[in-house]
């Protein structure tokens, strides 16, 4: 273990009680409580995808993974708050150095929310552009400084970085689970922006990248590093949770102990071997493309595919896992107030996420098979 991940995740471990101790407040409000943003701050979790030379600590993608995975043991919410903080940070690597130093330039930490649900209206207005539209489900807005959003210019299809404090969040995430990521609605409307802050990505590759670090020569799908583990996490605790009380659990109308009980320990070791597979392939999927990238080979759409895979099914399979579960813990997983029920609700909304639903193990197979692409994001 390199000395940067043994002290990114000392930082992570040394502000964990501080965020568990507001996960139910996150639970209750529907977003994250201030004194657990700060820890965040404080562990230096913004700064994760940042470049050195702007204050950040570029750490690797499996380091980030970790480290995410250790914060979703505390509180999932604030977890997710990892990829809050560093897509943009990700993304930026080829994006006008000005915009860049606008935007983290003298701090760091500034917080860019970001969604790419449905694109904005932008058009050109002399040297800017003015911008209309709802962005939807933008996680941790009510910390954010900047809004992220995908445009669309007549035809074309760009990125827009947008002031907050201009737009209007509608204050309207109220859901099953993932509650405390306060992933609100924001409504843009006539809001006129310098062209610098609107950029046409070019396709990914190291040479049009301004930061020349490992981490950016990743595909941009290395940004599951910061929220898969998410899911993983969730996987984990519901395992660790269901062994605590299956000693002491005595099904309804039976005299004997659910260990005891065949069915119970089909439906454990299928989760654990589900488990365990699932989380060695994604990790063993962020090593592999870390290495292509310090050997500067540029990603092959397989690769790129095979990263995705690898994301999709840690978060699909991390679902199976919780609902072996379910079928073993019974009326404890259905019982608010439960650890085990929260789980269940969180999982179930993060499976449906859009960038690692069902469907997207079909997109990989058309990259295999050279079939129409039906997301074409995959190959970012």
């Amino acid at each position: 273990m390199t000395s940067q991940r043994v002290e990114v995740l000392e930082r992570v471990d040394a502000v964990a009680g501080v965020i568990e101790r507001h996960s139910s407040w996150a639970e209750q409000h529907c977003r994250l409580h201030q004194e657990a943003y700060d820890a965040l701050v404080a562990a230096g979790v913004p700064r994760l995808f940042l470049p050195t030379s702007l204050g950040g600590l570029e750490v690797d993608p499996v380091t980030c993974a970790l480290a995410c995975e250790r914060l979703a043991n505390a509180d999932t919410a604030a977890a997710w708050h990892v990829m809050v903080f560093n897509v943009a940070r990700l993304m930026a690597a080829q994006w006008p150095l000005e915009l860049v130093e606008m935007l983290w330039g003298s701090d760091p930490d500034t917080l860019v929310a970001a969604s790419g649900h449905t694109p904005l209206q932008a058009i050109k207005s002399g040297d800017g552009y003015v911008i209309n539209g709802r962005q939807r489900f933008v996680s941790g807005c009510d910390h954010a400084s900047w809004l992220l959003s995908p445009v669309m210019i007549g035809e074309v299809a760009g990125m827009a970085v947008m002031p907050l404090a201009e737009c209007k969040i509608e204050q309207n995430w109220d859901t099953l689970g993932m509650r405390g990521s306060g992933s609100s609605d924001v409504w843009v409307n006539e809001l006129t922006v310098p062209g610098m802050q609107v950029v046409i990505p070019e396709p990914q590759s190291s040479a049009n990248c301004h930061y020349q670090g490992t981490l950016y020569r990743c595909p941009s799908r290395v940004v599951f590093a910061t929220y898969v583990p998410v899911a993983l996490s969730l996987a984990a605790r519901s395992l660790d949770l269901v062994t605590a009380m299956v000693g002491d659990k005595t099904p309804g109308g039976s005299a004997g102990k659910v260990r005891e009980r065949n069915i119970a320990q089909l439906h454990y070791g299928k989760a654990l071997a589900t488990f365990r597979s699932a989380r060695l392939l994604f990790f063993q999927a962020l090593e592999d493309t870390w290495a292509r990238a310090q050997s500067r080979c540029d990603a092959s759409p397989e690769d790129r595919a095979d990263l995705y895979l690898a994301g999709t099914h840690a978060v699909q399979a991390s679902s199976e896992v919780v609902r072996h579960v379910a079928d073993i813990a019974a009326t404890t997983m259905i019982t608010k107030g439960q650890t085990l029920e929260r789980i269940g609700r969180d999982m179930e909304t993060l499976r449906h996420h859009g960038f690692v639903n069902e469907s997207r193990y079909a997109s990989v197979a058309q990259v295999h098979w050279g079939a129409e692409l039906d997301y074409p994001q995959l190959l970012r």
